[in-house]
């Protein structure tokens, strides 16, 4: 039968002065009661009607007596309590009533004692449904995964945040090892997984919070990322009995983070890439001014004599036929003067990337122009064999013309005191592909470095070598969705070969 049930015994209790204590018992049993124990006050005895007591009693409503006679005549005492420190005990013992009990100081101050003991377990009590209100409110309206662990990895309680992220309901995780509801494994997770970082065994290992960052697959590519917290929580001998852990989704963090990265690489590559290409422009105009100026030598000696001839009054036959020459001449020069500058205008000039569908050997043919005269500077023989239909591709036309640029500058580096170059292009035997072959008869690439050329900064040249040629070329081709490689190497030259994705005509 549950305590509700039971009876409260009832005890009518006088009280023989009216001091301090007097005081004390009708303020507490004004606000307490013991739990199977109803005490009530019926009566106040002092000889002093001034004392603190007797006038308290007099506001409640309570009887008092100046003395014994007067006060033994209520038949409805049970038991009187004597608070004047056994000063009025013998005279109370001889005038009592035979069936009235003297509860003395002594007894007096036990029962104050367990008034106050009774107190402090309702205070205890409601002091421990409050926090268990609060327990339940942090628990389940924070927006944290929340789990309870005992020192076996079994989970003990975790709120609706932590079901949901473990998409699993109470029946599923209560009283399983957190391993087994997390990852599926039948022993702790660095067990399974060494290189694994487990919250519970870092808090038992320190007895202080841990934290980590893990990480979880789900179903196709996409991942989440927790960041998780663990706090030893310990009982009554400070020692650790259970862990409680936090789980925070940081997935959306991590993604912002790791797009945000992404833009910075890809600012910088453009930058770097820009770079390049003033570098590679610096060195075609290095070769083109040789290539300019052999021309304009050419214009002021026929302007010289077309001055001369300007002079006089009358040309003849041949002298008109000459200047008709001169003139096809200084046409031709002026042109191909025009047609460098242009070139190098363009390269120079940084645009916005525009993929469009572009002829490969529209853009081979751009490069051959711009860097014929580096070639014949350097000594080179070049040889082309261009597929005679269009190979069109979808990309950037200054990108490819740049990575086509840096891959002929890297074979004349190769081949410092001349040599030969071929340059090709054709159909792939996968018709959906077209491919491009750069050819050098240089030293080669020993197998030390091949696996290292296409590494940002990474050189084998002594000086003036930034060692971004080729990763930028790796960079663009595969921005295009292709792929780029050493064909073959050896010390009679080198050979890379591009393949792109071809889009077929359908004419």
């Amino acid at each position: 039968m549950g305590s509700k049930d039971q009876k409260k015994i009832s005890l009518n209790l006088g009280i023989v002065g009216g001091g301090r204590a007097c005081v004390y018992f009708l303020d507490l049993l004004e606000t307490a009661s013991l739990p199977y124990l109803n005490i009530k006050i019926i009566g106040v005895c002092d000889i002093n009607p001034d004392a603190k007591g007797v006038v308290m009693a007099h506001k409640l409503g309570i009887p008092t007596f100046e003395n014994f006679y007067d006060f033994f005549k209520n038949e409805k005492l049970d038991a009187v309590l004597e608070l004047t420190n056994n000063k009025s005990l013998p005279e109370l013992i001889a005038m009592r009533p035979d069936n009235l009990g003297i509860l003395e100081h002594n007894l007096g101050r036990l029962l104050r004692t367990l008034f106050e003991t009774n107190q402090n377990l309702i205070q205890t009590k409601e002091q421990a449904i409050l926090d268990k209100g609060y327990y339940e409110i942090l628990f389940q309206q924070t927006n944290l995964g929340v789990v309870v662990l005992d020192l076996d990895f079994n989970i003990v309680d975790a709120n609706e945040v932590y079901l949901k992220a473990c998409k699993k309901n109470q029946k599923e995780v209560f009283g399983k090892k957190c391993y087994q509801v997390i990852k599926g494994f039948y022993a702790p997770c660095p067990s399974e997984l060494p290189n694994f970082e487990c919250p519970l065994m870092k808090t038992l290992d320190t007895g202080k919070p841990s934290h980590i960052i893990h990480e979880t697959a789900l179903p196709g590519p996409r991942r989440k990322y927790f960041s998780i917290s663990a706090y030893p929580i310990k009982g009554l001998e400070n020692k650790v009995t259970h862990i409680i852990e936090l789980w925070q989704d940081i997935t959306s963090e991590i993604t912002e983070k790791w797009e945000n990265k992404v833009k910075r690489i890809h600012s910088d590559m453009k930058k770097i890439i820009q770079e390049d290409r003033l570098v590679a422009l610096g060195k075609l105009v290095a070769s083109s001014v040789h290539e300019i100026n052999n021309p304009i030598q050419g214009l002021l000696t026929f302007s010289y004599i077309i001055k001369d001839m300007a002079k006089k009054e009358q040309l003849d036959k041949k002298e008109i036929e000459q200047l008709r020459e001169f003139n096809c001449h200084m046409t031709r020069e002026l042109e191909r003067c025009g047609n460098i500058v242009s070139g190098l205008l363009a390269f120079s000039r940084e645009s916005v990337l525009e993929f469009v569908n572009t002829d490969i050997n529209e853009v081979l043919q751009t490069v051959i122009s711009l860097t014929r005269h580096k070639l014949e500077l350097s000594d080179i023989h070049l040889k082309t064999a261009i597929c005679p239909d269009p190979l069109i591709v979808y990309g950037d036309k200054n990108q490819l013309q740049q990575c086509f640029l840096n891959l002929i500058f890297n074979a004349i580096d190769a081949m410092p005191r001349g040599g030969e170059m071929s340059i090709n292009s054709g159909i792939h035997i996968d018709p959906k592909k077209v491919w491009i072959e750069i050819i050098d008869n240089g030293s080669g690439i020993s197998n030390q470095c091949l696996e290292h050329i296409f590494d940002p900064f990474f050189t084998t040249k002594e000086e003036g070598g930034t060692g971004l040629g080729l990763s930028i070329v790796y960079g663009i081709i595969k921005d295009h969705k292709g792929e780029v490689c050493v064909n073959k190497t050896s010390t009679r030259g080198t050979s890379f070969l591009i393949s792109l994705p071809g889009i077929i005509s359908n004419g």
